[in-house]
């Protein structure tokens, strides 16, 4: 009789302690059913989802070094399971004095408590997990010489241990792995450019497309260092280029590539069509959608909008072939979460059919493409990521790490500049630095990390950190210097920052730093400046200047060659305006004309004022 009631007391309890432990696992089952089934080829409705149950759950897909979420789902099935056994045992009419229900409820109790510790384990070291992952590949680069060690790495170095002596110098202590190598600052000789990303993303979106419901691709302006042609406005054999991608809306599927050179007006395209023509675009909907292909094809592969460039692969630009380059990026199980990490390239071209061309390349060598291939969203999470490489209490007590700048010059664009090098030619994602939890704008240190390879994980992080006796950097007073200079040379006062005249402040040559000077959302001058003030400023105005409204380009005069060690000359001045124009009332020009005239009078002036010398490096 007693065994009877215990059964019935059990078929009675089964029922619910099944719901209790299915209903969760059975809502996300159906959630992906009528994901899958009712929006049947929305490839990033699967994609984000089953992405969404790892990262939540699952990291290394399945039970071992779960999430904590999955944790505190077991404590609460286990905790619903010791109220079913009381609830069971009441009903049987029996008590706890049975030795095998106090072994039952005792080992109940036993994994509620080893889950919950499990999941506030895995709460408390998600962040720095992600720290620790991060920073194996990330190296604090600290000047030989110099009075003492950086203030700003001082929380990493004094609490240090002698390293191997070949990739670092000094080991961190604390629980998050820390490299320092000893090494002298590097001459940061990178190739500089001659626009700004402002006056690039003004160009390119003015130019966009030639057929309703293309846009321009805002994330993928990227600049190409050595891209250019010579030919089809493809920019100077050598020199670089701004791209963007001319994407489609809709059912418009994309166009191709636009290019501009940085010095002119004239924006040049690459098209897809003829044998090259792609049916698809990132902004398309249902059967031209490009991301849902793409999701499809590749569900492992995650990426940003800033990591989509592309370029024309071909010796003119008008007739070349464009091709989309997309650095993409793997969600991969790492402790109890998952962490981002380079995995390759996708390259995408058209076809006769219109059908893309799609190819993964999981490896990619300096040289095989002219653009970045390593992730600049997984850059800035490198550099985030910094901040752990003394431990929590360095970073939370004594706010140790590194941020970008917060100059008004460099308000559109702060950091991850793609330059190339020119001491071995390779590209370089560059980023001046300041102290992180600091109202400081003085940058303190440079991150650089090479962008013409993927494949092997993460790259290498340089953090070069600069010695506290270096001559102080602030973009904010540089902005000001240049300001000033440009005001005593032109007699033009210009503003700083978004909307403003000096758009963009970047690195480039032995501590020299170059801003654009832009009128009218063009860079017309830029001004060379050294860091510590002792080289002469070199204001450069582009010799192909933009046409007046309503008119056409007017003839430059070629520059004569110049006697080895003599100083180059600024660009020659336009001829001046006729008289209905620039010489007319300036009550009567429109703000453009006005803006367009007030760069004419300031090369006109420029090119009468004796040539300035070079600047250092």
């Amino acid at each position: 009789m007693a065994n009877a009631r215990v059964r019935q007391a059990v078929r009675s309890t089964m029922p619910g302690l099944a719901a209790w432990w299915l209903w969760m696992p059975l809502l996300a089952a159906l959630v992906w059913v009528v994901k899958h089934f009712l929006f049947g080829g929305f490839g990033q409705q699967d994609q984000s989802y089953v992405l969404l149950i790892e990262r939540q759950f699952f990291p290394h897909g399945g039970p071992w070094d779960a999430a904590p979420l999955f944790w505190f789902w077991l404590a609460v099935g286990l905790v619903g399971t010791a109220v079913a056994v009381w609830f069971a045992t009441d009903e049987a009419g029996s008590d706890f004095t049975e030795w095998w229900l106090r072994l039952a409820m005792a080992v109940v109790v036993l994994a509620v408590i080893g889950s919950l510790v499990r999941a506030g384990t895995g709460l408390w070291d998600n962040d720095k997990d992600a720290g620790r992952f991060y920073a194996r590949s990330t190296v604090l680069d600290v000047p030989a010489g110099g009075a003492a060690t950086p203030r700003s790495v001082l929380p990493v170095t004094e609490h240090s241990r002698p390293g191997d002596g070949t990739r670092c110098d000094l080991v961190g202590t604390s629980d998050v792995p820390a490299c320092v190598k000893t090494a002298p600052m590097p001459d940061f000789d990178f190739e500089a450019r001659t626009a700004s990303y402002a006056a690039a993303n003004k160009a390119l979106t003015d130019s966009a497309g030639l057929t309703s419901g293309i846009h321009l691709l805002g994330h993928s302006l990227h600049y190409l260092p050595g891209a250019g042609t010579g030919t089809g406005t493809g920019g100077q054999a050598g020199g670089g280029v701004w791209t963007a991608v001319l994407d489609g809306s809709g059912e418009q599927p994309m166009e191709g590539v636009a290019v501009w050179d940085g010095n002119t007006n004239s924006v040049a395209s690459c098209a897809f069509h003829g044998d090259h023509a792609f049916g698809r675009a990132f902004a398309g909907t249902g059967a031209v959608s490009l991301r849902n292909l793409l999701a499809e094809r590749f569900p492992d592969l995650v990426y940003s909008d800033q990591d989509i460039w592309g370029y024309c692969d071909g010796p003119d630009v008008r007739t070349a072939q464009p091709v989309i380059v997309i650095s993409v990026a793997r969600e991969q199980g790492w402790k109890q979460r998952t962490v981002t990490a380079p995995a390759g390239v996708l390259v995408l071209k058209g076809s006769a059919d219109g059908r893309p061309d799609l190819a993964y390349r999981a490896t990619v060598d300096p040289g095989d493409l002219p653009g970045a291939v390593y992730p600049a969203s997984v850059v800035r999470s490198q550099i985030h990521e910094v901040q752990w490489l003394g431990g929590r209490g360095v970073k939370d007590d004594r706010g140790f790490g590194y941020d970008h700048t917060s100059s008004a010059a460099n308000a559109t664009n702060p950091g991850e500049f793609l330059l190339r090098s020119k001491a071995d030619g390779h590209l370089y994602y560059v980023t001046p630095l300041v102290p992180r939890d600091s109202s400081s704008q003085l940058v303190v240190a440079f991150a650089v990390l090479q962008a013409d390879r993927v494949g092997d994980g993460l790259n290498d992080l340089h953090v070069y950190v600069r010695a506290d006796d270096a001559p102080s950097v602030n973009l904010d007073v540089l902005a000001s210097r240049m300001v000033s200079y440009m005001a005593q040379q032109t007699s033009i006062t210009i503003s700083v920052g978004q909307g403003g005249a000096l758009q963009e402040i970047i690195p480039f040559g032995r501590d020299t730093w170059r801003g654009f000077v832009d009128f009218n959302g063009q860079t017309q001058d830029y001004i060379d400046l050294s860091g510590d003030a002792t080289v002469t400023p070199n204001l450069v105005s582009l010799k192909d200047r933009i046409t007046p409204p309503g008119g056409q380009p007017q003839p430059q005069p070629q520059p004569q060659p110049q006697p080895s060690g003599t100083p180059a000359p600024t660009a020659p001045a336009s001829p001046a305006a006729p008289a209905a124009g620039c010489g007319g009332d300036p009550a009567q020009l429109t703000d453009r004309q006005l803006a367009d005239c007030i760069a004419e009078w300031s090369r006109t002036l420029q090119g009468r004022l004796p040539a300035q010398p070079a600047a250092g490096g």
